[in-house]
């Protein structure tokens, strides 16, 4: 780990872990590292459908069969029941930074068995902050999409297209979410019917603007 320079490299970050719980280190990581340019991407399969920072809280990190680094804010446990999750699922694991507290030796043999590139010992914040890294080329700020099931008792899909940045508290039952570049690379089953209603000559943020 003596040249971080991979990390000015890399775009998009999912932050495991991090939650709508203000008080959590991995929600406060988007405040600290607000500006760097990263597309910060919060993951929570409890609070997914609520925001942080106007960013989306996503159930998983999967839109992308290709993501770029996983910053885990949770419990050794949890970190190697997902390590071993996503390999029997035939993933391609990306770079795995292993915030204090999510580090443990099983955890540590597990990625050096598996021949995952890894981090562990380091805040990944601290990090950042204190080598001044920040993305090289970042990404625009996006759209996001929300789908719920209605609570009006007809059980109906509720699909909403926020505009970049909108913070939001969900109330209903979720089916999916997801920024624009999570809709235009997600093979799940909404993002996909979403994209095979885009009309000739539309874009998909135009569809999905359409159909809110």
């Amino acid at each position: 780990m003596s040249d971080l320079s991979f990390l000015t490299l890399i775009k998009t970050v999912h932050v495991i872990g991090a939650g709508t719980n203000m008080d959590r280190p991995a929600h406060k990581a988007f405040a600290d590292m607000e500006g760097r340019g990263y597309r910060m991407v919060p993951v929570h399969p409890r609070d997914a459908g609520s925001t942080i920072h106007g960013r989306p809280i996503v159930p998983h990190p999967w839109s992308s069969e290709d993501p770029d680094l996983f910053v885990l804010f949770v419990s050794p446990d949890r970190t190697l029941g997902l390590l071993r999750e996503w390999l029997i699922s035939g993933r391609r694991i990306p770079f795995i930074w292993l915030q204090p507290g999510a580090e443990r030796g099983d955890v540590v043999d597990f990625l050096e068995d598996a021949d995952i590139p890894y981090s562990a010992g380091k805040c990944w914040v601290v990090t950042s902050l204190e080598n001044n890294l920040s993305c090289q080329d970042p990404l625009p700020r996006v759209p996001w999409a929300l789908q719920t099931t209605s609570i009006d008792g007809d059980e109906c899909s509720v699909w909403n297209l926020f505009p970049a940045g909108t913070d939001h508290s969900i109330n209903a039952p979720l089916e999916w979410v997801g920024d624009l570049f999570d809709l235009e690379t997600s093979n799940e089953p909404v993002p996909r019917y979403i994209r095979s209603l885009v009309q000739q000559g539309e874009t998909l943020e135009q569809a999905a603007l359409r159909l809110s």
